[in-house]
């Protein structure tokens, strides 16, 4: 038996067959192309999956069933998306669209939740039976386990960490609100803070250049660079403070960070910590371990095919 995962963003669909070991055995991308409408992107996702079915020898029909991560907001019993800016998607059916498309049971997520699921059966969330994850990119996505299953909540959306308000009349956030946390301490919110320290005339040996991004501030943080790592460790500060409260709120058995910068290691991992720690002070009755994400962008195929084994 196979599954086919699909990682659905504004720039490229992500796909494979995954075995119920969850084992990727065959996995590729195409562009997205939203910008040419919802058919078109359907017509990718079915020729997708048709040649990755194809390499390994089957047909569509041969496929169990599809789970797919949407980057926005999900009405999971529908299997709708209410809203999904990147791809211009407002209520549209897409459990209907792409079951009729395939002719395939299909399974609808948002994609922070998939990324949760798929670290806790094959990434740094295995043997974990409740977990905490968030995703540090241009905004700051999460997703939260308990007992195995998805936490939706009542409205459907789950742990949305990024939308915490950290700072009382703080930056204005793409929301609407201000001083959410992904304006704190997102990729793009690094960025913003070293610019405004760079223009405040505070020192650094890393310039300033349109190309400027985490992955540099970060680079420079290792490599000594004062500012770059004032920067890290301030947004590690809002990071660790809101994962305190996260853990006081839900007790989950660990907790993961996955995103671009994450993949810097202890220079970020470490002072998140540290701040959590701090924040949580006395009612840290026992560790939560804080985790770097192992699978990369595996981590929404493999969780994409886990939703069909969980129906």
């Amino acid at each position: 038996m196979c599954l086919l995962g699909i990682d659905l963003g504004g720039t490229s669909i992500k796909a494979g067959l995954v075995d119920k070991k969850g084992k990727i055995l065959v996995k590729g991308q195409v562009p997205t192309g939203a910008g040419e409408g919802a058919v078109a992107v359907l017509g990718r996702i079915r020729d997708l999956a048709r040649n990755l079915a194809g390499e390994r020898g089957l047909a569509l029909a041969d496929i169990a069933g599809v789970g797919i991560g949407i980057p926005g907001s999900v009405d999971v019993e529908r299997g709708e998306v209410r809203l999904a800016p990147n791809l211009f998607w407002r209520d549209f059916p897409l459990r209907e669209e792409l079951a009729a498309s395939l002719d395939l049971p299909v399974v609808v997520e948002n994609d922070a939740h998939v990324a949760a699921l798929g670290e806790m059966w094959q990434g740094a969330g295995r043997g974990f039976h409740s977990l905490l994850m968030i995703t540090i990119g241009t905004g700051i996505g999460s997703g939260l386990i308990i007992a195995g299953r998805i936490h939706h909540g009542v409205f459907g959306y789950g742990a949305e960490m990024g939308h915490l308000k950290m700072v009382r009349d703080g930056r204005q956030c793409h929301c609407g609100g201000q001083g959410c946390l992904e304006t704190l301490a997102s990729a793009t919110a690094m960025v913003r803070s070293f610019r405004e320290y760079l223009a405040a005339g505070h020192p650094s040996r890393l310039p300033d250049s349109p190309d400027l991004g985490a992955r540099e501030i970060l680079a420079a943080a290792t490599g000594g660079d004062e500012l770059a790592a004032r920067v890290i460790d301030e947004a590690a500060y809002y990071l660790g403070t809101a994962l305190a409260n996260a853990v006081l709120l839900a007790g989950p058995e660990g907790v993961i960070i996955g995103g671009g910068p994450a993949q810097a290691g202890e220079i970020i991992l470490a002072p998140i910590r540290k701040h959590m720690a701090a924040a949580l002070g006395a009612w840290q009755l026992k560790p939560v371990p804080v985790l770097g994400a192992e699978l990369g962008n595996d981590a929404g195929i493999i969780g994409a095919a886990r939703l069909q084994l969980l129906r």
